[in-house]
C-alpha cells in the first residue's frame, strides 16, 4: 500500500509539465527601459562639480613604448632602469604591430629583456638599487625594467642621504 502511495505520488511529479510563466508585454518591457539605472548615473547631479580631464595628458605621453619589430607594449616612464646602446632603437619609437599585455610581452622577448623586482622605498628612491644588480647589468646586453609584483613601476634615482647638521 505504501509503495503504491510512493509510485503514485512520484508517477504525478513526474507526469506534470513546466510550469507557465507571463510573458511580458512590450508595453511592460519599454517601461522597464525607461528605468535605466545607468542613465541616472550619465546625468550631471546639480551643484556637483563637473569632472573633466586635460586635454594634454594621454597614458601614451606618460609611458615608454617597447617594440620587437611585430609587437608592442607600454611601460611607465622610469621604469627602464638599464638601457644598452644596441637596444634603443626598440625603446620610445613609433608603435609598430600588435599592442601585447606586458607580461605577454616580456615572453616573447626574454631574449632582450629582463625585470629586476624592486620595492615601494627603491621605487619612491628612498632607497637605492643594490649595486651588484646595476653591475651586472652593465655585463649583459639585456634591457632591464623594474617591477613590483610582475608589473612594471615608474623608479626614481635615490636622492643623496641628507646630514644632520648639530647646532
Amino acid at each position: 500500500m505504501k509503495t503504491a502511495l510512493i509510485l503514485c505520488a512520484l508517477a504525478t511529479s513526474a507526469l506534470a509539465g513546466p510550469p507557465v510563466l507571463v510573458r511580458i508585454t512590450p508595453e511592460a518591457l519599454a517601461k522597464l527601459q525607461q528605468g535605466n539605472p545607468m542613465a541616472q548615473l550619465q546625468k550631471p547631479v546639480p551643484g556637483e562639480a563637473k569632472v573633466t580631464t586635460p586635454e594634454n595628458q594621454s597614458i601614451l605621453k606618460q609611458s615608454m613604448i617597447l617594440h620587437d619589430g611585430k609587437n608592442w607594449t607600454i611601460v611607465p616612464k622610469g621604469a627602464v632602469v638599464f638601457l644598452p646602446e644596441t637596444l634603443k632603437s626598440r625603446v620610445d619609437a613609433k608603435p609598430v604591430g600588435k599592442l601585447l599585455t606586458f607580461a605577454d610581452f616580456i615572453t616573447i622577448n626574454r631574449n632582450w629583456i629582463t625585470t629586476n623586482e624592486v620595492s615601494f622605498d627603491q621605487a619612491a628612491g628612498n632607497e637605492p638599487l643594490p649595486a651588484a644588480s646595476v653591475a651586472f647589468w652593465a655585463k649583459q646586453d639585456k634591457l632591464v625594467i623594474a617591477v613590483h609584483q610582475s608589473g612594471p613601476i615608474s623608479v626614481r634615482i635615490a636622492a643623496e642621504p641628507q646630514t644632520i647638521t648639530q647646532r
